[in-house]
């Protein structure tokens, strides 16, 4: 995903990689701790294809609750 939205091209080894693998197509790169987490976050991009929806709940019944009803809501969005 990040190759993805970065413009970057994925390569085996360190040694190899060149000026143009390196992607230059997102603005603003951060690392954000949410609660005990630590997340990354990649904004402004130029054309971005992938993203992330963070789910957080009160317990795990509430959470999963609120995961089924996004599934629900992408799928008829996507129909």
């Amino acid at each position: 995903r990040i190759a993805r939205v970065s413009g970057a091209t994925i390569v085996s080894r360190t040694t190899e990689i060149t000026e143009e693998d390196i992607g230059t197509d997102c603005g603003l790169f951060e690392v954000r701790k949410m609660g005990d987490e630590y997340f990354t976050f990649m904004e402004e991009c130029k054309d971005p294809k992938a993203c992330t929806i963070l789910l957080r709940g009160g317990s795990k019944d509430v959470l999963n609750e609120v995961e089924r009803n996004l599934a629900d809501a992408m799928g008829v969005a996507r129909n």
